[in-house]
């Protein structure tokens, strides 16, 4: 059975837990809870880890257990133990460059700026591992206070859907690969006709 490990980014403990720099937490998340599969802190990867059979797949679900730039300490290990083709990684991230409720999954991409998937690449030496983009959007203030400010009221009401979107493409991406998974979540929304007036 061919094996996948899927990465949700985000920092550990009730501090951080709604924060927007949590997104990629909350969406593997939901794709755990889709499926029943519960998550143990596994010491030894520094992470939570959830297993099981998803799709016909063997998958491993983890959410790092130390701080956002020091996601690679994770991923490597759970990669190194299980022998994980590097083609199978996915990485689930927030990103304040792609508007709140937009989705981007690309492969072989810059970090961003990301400090978790920076991270990432350097203990994997390597950026060529897919990741899927959760868009949070960006005020006009300091991009660190920012990400970890809690979501507005109005972004809460429309969080169940984004996770559950996120879940599906994370399933999507799984049975038919990062291209068609591109071409399904890589959409740009439609402004709203306020919305256009306003900018």
């Amino acid at each position: 059975m061919e094996k996948f490990l899927i990465v949700g980014l985000g920092n550990p403990g009730i501090l951080y837990k709604n924060t927007r720099h949590n997104l990629g937490f909350k969406v593997v998340k939901r794709l755990a809870k889709k499926h029943k599969l519960e998550f143990k802190n596994e010491k030894k990867f520094k992470a939570k880890v959830a297993r099981g059979e998803i799709l016909g797949f063997d998958v491993y679900l983890i959410l790092p257990q130390t701080y956002m730039n020091e996601s690679g300490q994770a991923v490597i290990k759970v990669k190194n133990y299980l022998n994980i083709d590097l083609k199978n990684i996915l990485i689930v991230a927030d990103d304040a460059d792609i508007p709140f409720e937009e989705f981007r999954i690309k492969d072989d991409s810059s970090a961003a700026g990301h400090r978790g998937l920076q991270n990432i690449e350097m203990h994997l030496k390597t950026k060529g591992y897919a990741r899927l983009r959760v868009g949070i959007g960006r005020e006009k203030k300091e991009l660190k206070a920012y990400v970890l400010d809690r979501f507005t009221n109005e972004e809460k009401e429309k969080l169940p859907q984004i996770e559950e979107k996120g879940a599906a493409f994370i399933e999507l991406w799984m049975q038919e690969g990062v291209k068609i998974a591109a071409n399904r979540a890589n959409v740009r929304l439609k402004k709203s006709k306020e919305e256009k007036h306003d900018s």
